[in-house]
């Protein structure tokens, strides 16, 4: 039976798991090992249980209607980490000018804010596919790691992105917010990404996280 994805639900398989992320309910959900009677494929999902089906739809992880909604589909895990990157071009060479303050502002009170709003609201538009970092936008996240540690903020990774995000938009570059989970045990967890590069995390450390979803 052929199914789609809810309009605001994403999905991964891992190992024979299916993940569910349904961005309205800020909620992740899990069915461990139907592998065999199940799969994923973008916004498409294929079963061969007319009960799963039936389950799935009602809990409105999916929907028999035959259109599909547009999204790209989440970029592979980074293999390189900006911070290292950035070492290794100086990074006590970059030094704020009022444009990184501007940015900084900005993303300070939209991080305060953020706090209060539901997950959902926090989201922007489906992206994906931003280029590797050029120098500019290299020397702009070095600003903000000394500029940073300043800051009366700090919390999950989701305020941490959300916050970064915002400051390098001020700045006009494009970056994906990755969100990626694991099993055994579960975690869910997310960061940002362009190209190959993790611009706020390890790529170590992220890539034992199955990406779910990118804006």
């Amino acid at each position: 039976m052929q199914l789609r994805l809810g309009e605001a639900v994403h999905g991964v398989m891992i190992d024979g798991d299916a993940v569910f992320l349904d961005v309205q309910a800020d909620a992740y959900f899990c069915l461990p090992q139907v592998g065999a009677i199940l799969t994923l494929d973008g916004s498409s999902v294929t079963t061969t249980e007319p009960a799963l089906a039936d389950s799935l739809c009602a809990a409105g992880m999916a929907s028999a209607d035959p259109i599909a909604p547009c999204r790209p589909a989440p970029p592979a895990t980074p293999s390189r980490t900006a911070r290292a990157l950035i070492v290794a071009a100086d990074e006590g060479a970059a030094r704020p000018d009022w444009r990184h303050w501007q940015a900084m502002t900005k993303a300070a009170l939209a991080a305060s804010q953020g706090r209060r709003r539901a997950f959902a609201a926090l989201l922007p538009d489906s992206q994906g596919g931003a280029a590797a970092p050029d120098a500019r936008l290299l020397n702009d996240l070095a600003v903000f790691r000394r500029l940073a540690p300043w800051l009366p903020l700090d919390g999950l990774c989701l305020n941490r992105s959300h916050l970064l995000r915002t400051y390098l938009d001020a700045l006009g570059h494009r970056v994906d917010w990755m969100f990626g989970v694991r099993t055994w045990p579960f975690r869910a967890h997310c960061w940002l990404q362009a190209g190959d590069v993790a611009l706020d995390d390890e790529a170590e450390r992220v890539a034992a996280y199955h990406p779910i979803m990118v804006r």
